[in-house]
């Protein structure tokens, strides 16, 4: 357990900049912006703006864009969380597939392939899941439609997607516990 601490340690050091991506379907409670609820996506976007205006503080966050992307029909909205400087872009949308993927930087120092490694030593468990391996109980067990773990160049991922808002909020859970 030393072990996998000291490495979680070396990743915090290492991921300077942090990414936090979420689209949620809007036929489901959107909790960064206090329930609001609509039925299709110009009503998503339109409970999204006006809840998110520029320079509101929600939850923590505070708004700094809000932008209609008419050709993906969503609504897109940047927000800073305002003590870490964390960055979380939500995606407003009428679709059946609740959508988070938290993304750090991990430009490498070297070619040793350390980013890769970590993003496999993070989903190994965790103090509140100290099952070995969660991620993989977590592929026979959830309903998501999408799951994995991803590492590009210089940055590395951890997306899901399920159509079960319950299942969502446990994944959530799983994955903002085993990477912080």
């Amino acid at each position: 357990m030393a072990l996998l601490e000291l490495l979680k340690g070396t990743l915090a050091r290492r991921l300077a900049s942090r990414l936090l991506y979420r689209r949620q379907s809007c036929r489901t409670k959107l909790p960064s912006y206090n329930g609001a609820r609509a039925s299709h996506s110009s009503a998503a976007g339109s409970a999204v703006r006006s809840q998110a205006s520029v320079g509101a503080e929600l939850s923590g966050f505070k708004v700094m864009e809000v932008h209609d992307i008419s050709e993906m029909q969503l609504t897109a909205v940047r927000l800073q969380h305002v003590l870490t400087g964390a960055q979380y872009l939500h995606v407003a949308k009428d679709e059946p597939n609740n959508v988070f993927c938290i993304g750090f930087r991990t430009t490498p120092l070297d070619s040793t392939g350390v980013p890769h490694i970590l993003e496999h030593t993070v989903l190994c468990g965790s103090n509140k899941y100290p099952v070995r391996d969660p991620f993989f109980k977590m592929l026979n067990r959830s309903l998501s439609t999408f799951m994995n773990a991803m590492t590009g160049s210089d940055y590395t991922i951890y997306p899901f997607s399920t159509q079960n808002p319950a299942d969502f909020r446990n994944l959530m859970s799983v994955y903002l516990d085993a990477v912080f």
